[in-house]
């Protein structure tokens, strides 16, 4: 896909990866729009969008959560370009702790934005996307969505359904023009999700890379994209997975409070 001009929307775009991905795609000279809790965190973003070559940006209060939300979102994108090219789901929110301690509201909101959010967004550009027989859909999952984090069950739980719904997806699409693909980041430093949930564990990769990784997978649709170590990592899960799940919990629980304290950045 060339990337000059076309209408590219981010979910989760005032920080981290998502604020990453923005730029790159500016750099690319796309028209950007841009979805978020945190408005005037947004708002620098899109300036920073603007300098750095993107021709038009816009800025949109949104809760993935909330379908009327996403509807109104993506509805106000194809009203104002006439198309959708590439969608970015990548808000997200995370909780660490026990299972047996998190919070009923926790669970929910990890499943409404994680997962939920994904769902809304899909079917609501969709339709677009149908009619003009093109688009590349990249939904944003983790490492988590193959190999599951101890004491981040129900993150690594809506990672997992992040990928088993864009893999389906794209069978279901076959044939029309509509691309699905999953990005997988790891550790990715520079990011407030690790401020809040306690010490990372394993090699951390700037934002930048993710988001250089998206941008090339909008480029070349694939069904999954990783930094090669996460490549190593997903081959030998099959084998070394059930070690991992023991020595990873073992780590952890050194690191994380055991009262189950949480993770939460707004994205």
């Amino acid at each position: 896909m060339r990337l000059r001009g076309a209408v590219v929307a981010i979910t989760g775009a005032s920080s981290g990866i998502g604020a990453a991905t923005a730029l790159a795609f500016a750099r690319h000279h796309a028209r950007l729009a841009l979805g978020a809790r945190r408005v005037g965190r947004l708002e620098a973003v899109a300036a920073r969008c603007r300098q750095a070559g993107a021709p038009h940006v816009s800025v949109h209060a949104l809760d993935v959560a909330q379908k009327m939300e996403v509807d109104s979102f993506v509805t106000a994108v194809v009203s104002e370009h006439g198309r959708l090219n590439v969608l970015v789901n990548n808000a997200g929110v995370g909780w660490a702790g026990r299972l047996e301690s998190m919070p009923e509201a926790k669970i929910e909101q990890l499943v409404g934005t994680n997962l939920k959010g994904v769902v809304y967004t899909v079917q609501a550009a969709l339709p677009w996307m149908l009619e003009q027989r093109s688009g590349v859909i990249i939904n944003v999952a983790s490492v988590a969505g193959f190999r599951a984090s101890p004491y981040s069950a129900v993150y690594s739980a809506t990672k997992h359904a992040v990928v088993g719904l864009s893999h389906a997806l794209r069978g279901e699409l076959s044939g029309t023009g509509v691309k699905v693909c999953v990005v997988y980041p790891g550790v990715t430093g520079g990011t407030e999700f690790f401020q809040e949930a306690g010490k990372a564990l394993g090699p951390q990769y700037p934002a930048s890379w993710v988001a250089n990784l998206i941008v090339r997978t909008a480029r070349r649709p694939r069904r999954d994209a990783m930094v090669a170590p996460l490549r190593l990592a997903h081959l030998a899960e099959p084998v070394l997975g059930g070690m991992l799940d023991h020595a990873l919990g073992e780590i952890r629980r050194r690191n994380l409070v055991d009262s189950g304290e949480s993770a939460q950045p707004e994205l």
